[in-house]
This record gives structure tokens, C-alpha cells and sequence, in this order.
């Protein structure tokens, strides 16, 4: 590679195709574990990681592999244990030693036999975010059945003047409250929003 810029530019496309790739930051971000900026986030990830491997002359796999940890664990609340942080660091690195040795066409050849993908990863796209079933239910049915339900006590879920529910914060059930049955309980019953 002829100077610093070029070698940034050529390894900026590899890190946008290999990112755009990787389903443990797309999943993330649509789960909105990344917070509403999510996806900005994953953007600046690109830059960072672009930056991170071209300004530091010895980087290697393990120190990439321990960036992305840490960054899908700070930033996106994640943790990748099917060992993806390991293969995306795997595949950026080798690409990165292509670039220095002055194999661009043979990256970009790499990068063309690729499966397609979505680009996703860009500003102004449109994710669709998926609200995180904290449910514990494996099944779709809906279920009234009590016992299955772990209910506070009325008295306990208020705060100051503050009513709080954080069993139901982000669900995409929707819990109605009815008059006590039992004094001190309250009956919970599940509607999916549809």
C-alpha cells in the first residue's frame, strides 16, 4: 500500500463487509441492546475498528478479538459465546496483512465471492427493531395460568408517588391489572399485542 490513507480507505471496506456480516451485531442492534442509537453506534464501530488496526503498527487477533468483546459488552450489552468476536477478528486481521503486503486486488477479489448481503450498517438505514421476549416462554400461545406468573404484591411495586413495573419493562406483552382477588395480590393476566 502506497501511504497511511489509502491503506484506511481499502481496510474501511473490508471492515463494513465483514461487520455488515456478522449476525451477533446486527441482532443487537435490532434487539435495541445498543439503546436507540444502536445503529449509530455500529457505525462508529466501523471507524473504530478501521482506525484501531491501521494506526497501531502490532495488532493482532487476540488484541482485536478483546476490542470487540469489550465493545459488544459495554456498548451493546452483549456477549458473543459462539465465539463470532474470535472469527470477525480472525478474518479483519488477515485481510489487514493482505493490505500492508500490497494485495488489494486480491482482497477485493475475496470480497466480491462473498455471499450478498444487506448493507445495513449505514446512516439513515431502517432497522427494524424486534422487542426482547423476556418472557421465558418457548412457545407463542399466550398463557393466563397464574402459577406460571411470578406477581409482586401491590404494595411493593409502588415507590414514592412513583408506580413502577419493572417485570414488564420492553415486553411485548401487555399486562392488565385487576382488582385484588386475594387481599394483598393482584392477578395478572397476559394479552399479546398483535
Amino acid at each position: 500500500m502506497a501511504s497511511q490513507q489509502a491503506l484506511q480507505q481499502a481496510f474501511r471496506v473490508v471492515v463494513e463487509n465483514v461487520l455488515n456480516r456478522w449476525t451477533a451485531l446486527r441482532l443487537a442492534v435490532e434487539h435495541g441492546m445498543g439503546g436507540p442509537l444502536g445503529l449509530n453506534t455500529a457505525i462508529e464501530l466501523i471507524d473504530y475498528v478501521t482506525s484501531y488496526c491501521t494506526e497501531n503498527k502490532n495488532v493482532d487477533a487476540i488484541d482485536l478479538r478483546e476490542v470487540l468483546e469489550e465493545i459488544m459488552d459495554q456498548e451493546f450489552e452483549t456477549i458473543c459465546e459462539d465465539e463470532s468476536t474470535q472469527e470477525v477478528s480472525a478474518v479483519l486481521i488477515k485481510y489487514l496483512r493482505m493490505l500492508k503486503e500490497g494485495k488489494e486486488e486480491e482482497v477485493k477479489a475475496d470480497l466480491h465471492t462473498m455471499v450478498p448481503c444487506e448493507m445495513w450498517i449505514v446512516s439513515g438505514a431502517k432497522i427494524k427493531y424486534q422487542p426482547i421476549d423476556d418472557s421465558g416462554s418457548e412457545s407463542d400461545e399466550d398463557t393466563n395460568d397464574p402459577e406460571d406468573m411470578d406477581v409482586e404484591p401491590a404494595s411493593a411495586m409502588d415507590v414514592g408517588s412513583e408506580q413502577v413495573n419493572p417485570s414488564t419493562c420492553g415486553s411485548s406483552t401487555k399486562f392488565i391489572e385487576e382488582e385484588a382477588i386475594d387481599p394483598g395480590w393482584t392477578q395478572v393476566r397476559g394479552r399479546r399485542r398483535r
